[in-house]
């Protein structure tokens, strides 16, 4: 069996915070502005999570908060496939949610855009504040069920 990787929370963390504000200050700008904050928001997640130096925040903690001692490293082990598929879920929702807005398409658009974006911020927070990954607890939940298809599955049990 393979060594348990570390990761760096702090990165992550600072990540997922710098997240919630950008698609914050996007519902609060609301229209277009809101739908290019979505937008920036999606590709940083998505683009990031596919080539590290697209992601501005963390390249940010890694190269100049932490060595700078302005933020400390901290490093745990983490389920980080299953958060990198989360990740790459959310950008890309929140990539359409973005695209949504900027083609200022309305009514049911505009507020399924929202309603789906405000979720992936809410299990985002969950995950920022608590440590609780909320697709990682549903792959358990299914995985103990038999219900996950083998290539998802993590315990040694489940492959």
């Amino acid at each position: 069996m393979a060594e348990p990787q570390m990761f760096d929370v702090t990165a992550r963390k600072t990540h997922q915070w710098t997240m919630v504000v950008l698609v914050a200050a996007g519902f609060v700008a609301g229209g277009r502005w809101g739908g290019a904050l979505l937008v920036l928001a999606g590709a940083i997640m998505l683009a990031g999570r596919f080539w590290w130096p697209a992601d501005a925040v963390r390249q940010l903690v890694w190269l100049v908060l932490e060595p700078a001692g302005v933020l400390r490293r901290v490093e745990r082990v983490e389920d980080h496939e299953t958060r990198r598929l989360a990740r790459t879920v959310g950008g890309a929702i929140w990539l359409l949610a973005g695209a949504t807005l900027l083609l200022g398409l309305g009514g049911g658009g505009l507020i399924a855009a929202w309603i789906v974006t405000l979720a992936i911020v809410a299990m985002v927070v969950l995950d920022a504040a608590l440590d609780f990954c909320a697709l990682c607890f549903l792959f358990l939940q299914l995985e103990s069920r038999g219900l996950l298809p083998a290539g998802l599955r993590h315990t040694a049990a489940g492959r």
